[in-house]
């Protein structure tokens, strides 16, 4: 969802919600997810030790589960009808957590495709984007945008690979 405003302050600690005594972290605060653009998406957990490890294969598998146009429909049946611009970050952020999640990719390594080192320079997914947009033909539906987004983060994970 592109949840731009996941910080330390969003996130509650529940010492008693873990099995065997573990802390489970929760997030809270989803205000400013969804947004038309990538480009103030910061995610403070990158920093956090666990973001360089390997996704666990159950979630992998909860991961290989999501479906973007499941989720607009649900939303869509609840009353909430997503701008084109938005449904599109749901579509691209779903698409490349599941990209990057089938080839081994660490959340640090997916988080920081999706975010900006400095703020005048473009993140990984908004080049892709603009890409994709710079590309465009007359008369080219979304699913054909999609598709050519599809194909850019193949060839820039498979870059990222070597």
């Amino acid at each position: 969802m592109a949840n731009t405003d996941r910080h330390a302050g969003n996130i509650l600690v529940n010492k008693e919600g873990g099995k065997d005594g573990q802390i489970v972290l929760i997030p809270i605060d989803h205000g400013y997810c969804l947004p038309e653009n990538f480009e103030d998406c910061t995610f403070d957990w990158l920093y956090w030790p666990q973001a360089r490890q390997p996704f666990s294969l159950d979630t992998i598998d909860y991961i290989n589960s999501l479906d973007a146009e499941q989720d607009i429909a649900l939303l869509k049946f609840c009353g909430w009808e997503l701008s084109l611009e938005s449904a599109r970050t749901l579509r691209i952020s779903t698409m490349l957590l599941k990209k990057g999640a089938q080839r081994g990719l660490t959340p640090f390594l997916i988080g920081s495709i999706m975010c900006r080192v400095t703020l005048n320079k473009e993140s990984v997914i908004e080049e892709i984007v603009q890409e994709a947009q710079d590309s465009l033909l007359p008369g080219m539906n979304e699913a054909a945008f999609l598709e050519t987004i599809s194909q850019l983060i193949d060839t820039r994970l498979d870059k990222l690979m070597k």
